[in-house]
């Protein structure tokens, strides 16, 4: 047994142990002691992703490495680890792969000038800060940060995950193959005098997925929702700096006038005491676009990510269940057709079941967890946003008051 089956056992193991409470008349036959630790282990962590050295090859940068250190709450560092942006992208397709049926957030997108070191400061900030909020969030989440994927990634040196990636390469190969045996029979027999039958495959949908539809009508609403707030929260935002730059195109005038020789004192008065004024109200305008825009935006675009994760999940299965439809559907095709040379029939036959079958395990896995997935999500993403439509209210009666006094002024 490797490493990495190791892990995947003492991972079964440990979520043995947290569903025990629901299981009745059933003991699960696991090491209790290793499961315990792997529980204390993955609780309650930090991550930390700082930038690290960028390896180059010549005068031509190869590729930035990553510093990932994760603690306990309130304990030192313990575990740190180098890792490349790549590396990244591998936990991510290894989580939506085997555990697509949960909410997994996204990483952030390549960019094409890191090739030569050429990105921004600020763009170099905001992906150190996304790979962070990305394992952030897969270590609070309440599956996922048991799985031995993550662990590997966070603890483990450059050779075993180098060792990983060959393995992954090779049941990439496996299917590659796979694929290859599929469309070759295809070429072959490619066609058929038989219309299939039945409904179109985009609107077969069993109990399940209906459900589950329901769920991702109940997202897209919220993701509206999220959305025209924020939308109105952005139109505030340029009514404020509109509003500035109409105070500061004053205030210039203002100057000018202060220096005309013809001006009364009175005026001269008039015209700094007005200036003041406007400069109190412009230091107001830009603290309230600063703590709106770094605090209050923040949080809603957050949130709007997380039900995008959330809809990308219900995508997944969508998908997987058009292709389930349609591999069916040629499934039955199949057995309508008569040939002297049935022995292509049969193969294609073959392999479609069995990629058909392969694929129903793991949509029926995926519908398993996602409602209890969404369930909760939606639950608590619906207080969420409750929440923050009530802090913007808030702000809003404030800016109301701040306003009036600034009138009785």
């Amino acid at each position: 047994m490797n490493l990495l089956d190791d892990l995947e056992n003492n991972g079964t193991q440990q979520m043995d142990l947290l569903n025990f409470d629901h299981q009745t008349n059933m003991i699960p036959n696991v090491d209790f002691y290793n499961a315990i630790v792997i529980n204390e282990f993955m609780n309650n962590r930090i991550v930390e992703v700082k930038d690290g050295d960028v390896v180059k090859e010549g005068y031509i940068t190869k590729y930035k490495l990553y510093l990932v250190r994760t603690k306990k709450q309130g304990g030192d560092w313990e575990t740190e680890v180098s890792r490349r942006f790549s590396d990244f992208e591998w936990l991510y397709q290894e989580m939506i792969n085997k555990y697509g049926g949960y909410i997994i957030p996204a990483i952030p997108e390549k960019h094409l000038l890191t090739k030569v070191n050429l990105a921004s400061y600020e763009f170099s900030e905001k992906r150190r800060k996304d790979l962070q909020q990305f394992l952030q969030r897969i270590l609070n989440h309440h599956h996922l940060r048991y799985v031995p994927e993550l662990r590997i990634f966070i603890e483990d040196k450059e050779k075993f995950i180098s060792l990983l990636k060959g393995e992954l390469e090779q049941n990439k190969t496996i299917e590659q193959k796979y694929d290859n045996l599929l469309q070759s029979v295809k070429s072959l027999w490619h066609s058929s005098t038989i219309t299939t039958k039945g409904q179109d495959p985009t609107k077969m949908f069993d109990g399940g997925e209906k459900d589950l539809t329901y769920d991702e009508t109940l997202l897209l609403s919220l993701s509206m929702k999220g959305s025209k707030l924020k939308t109105v929260v952005e139109e505030h935002i340029i009514t404020l700096r509109e509003e500035a730059k109409i105070l500061n195109d004053q205030n210039e005038s203002l100057y000018s006038w202060n220096g005309l020789g013809s001006a009364s004192e009175e005026d001269i008065s008039q015209f700094k005491q007005l200036k003041y004024n406007n400069e109190i109200r412009q230091r107001k305008i830009n603290r309230e676009i600063e703590d709106i825009d770094r605090k209050f935006l923040h949080k809603l675009q957050y949130s709007l990510f997380e039900i995008e994760w959330a809809l990308t999940a219900c995508k997944r299965r969508r998908n997987l269940q058009q292709q389930l439809l349609i591999d069916q559907q040629r499934i039955d095709q199949l057995k309508m057709q008569y040939t002297d040379n049935s022995s292509r029939r049969d193969l294609e036959m073959d392999v479609l079941k069995t990629k058909y079958q392969k694929n129903k395990d793991r949509s029926d896995k995926m519908s398993i967890i996602m409602q209890d997935e969404l369930l909760s999500f939606i639950s608590e993403m619906k207080q969420q946003l409750k929440s923050i439509l009530e802090e913007w209210r808030s702000i809003m009666k404030t800016l109301s008051k701040n306003i009036i006094e600034d009138d009785n002024e």
